[in-house]
């Protein structure tokens, strides 16, 4: 009989040992959630940069295709890219230097602003240098910009 009583008394959790073990779960899914927050706001910004990437290599392809003598400098904002990025535009501005191997770019601040303006650092005779920079604003309001430097050489001058 006293075996039977002692076996009652002993048997589950008591009140305090079960609020003890919700406290500890409710730290570990807080935790969870917290980590899955920052996850989330790292895939959104590299969904952005790998979208600015993109953009920048389809302007430089693009940019190759046209006939030496016809390339200069401009400004464009791609449309089909809000719809990728859930509404973030993205401009690209790129600059093209002829007769150049090495540019700098004046009051330059990683921005497409219209007020930077390309200079020459080492000419060099039938090779163009463009720089090719794609700029946006993220969702908090933080501007971001990726920077491409590609050479062209003039076919058209031969050897």
């Amino acid at each position: 009989m006293k075996i039977l009583s002692y076996i009652r008394h002993n048997s589950g959790f008591s009140l305090i040992e079960v609020m003890i073990a919700l406290v500890v779960l409710l730290f570990g899914i807080l935790g969870v959630m917290a980590m899955q927050y920052i996850a989330v706001g790292g895939n959104a910004a590299s969904r952005e940069l790998r979208v600015a990437t993109v953009l920048a290599q389809t302007k430089i392809e693009d940019l190759k295709t046209i006939p030496y003598d016809s390339i200069a400098s401009g400004t464009d904002v791609p449309q089909s890219s809000a719809a990728l990025t859930g509404g973030i535009s993205f401009t690209r501005r790129w600059w093209v230097v002829k007769n150049c191997i090495d540019l700098t770019l004046t009051q330059d601040n990683n921005t497409c602003s219209a007020n930077i303006n390309a200079a020459c650092n080492t000419a060099v005779s039938n090779v163009a240098i463009i720089r090719l920079r794609t700029c946006w604003k993220d969702r908090n309001g933080a501007d971001h910009s990726v920077t491409f430097d590609t050479i062209r050489w003039d076919e058209g001058a031969g050897l």
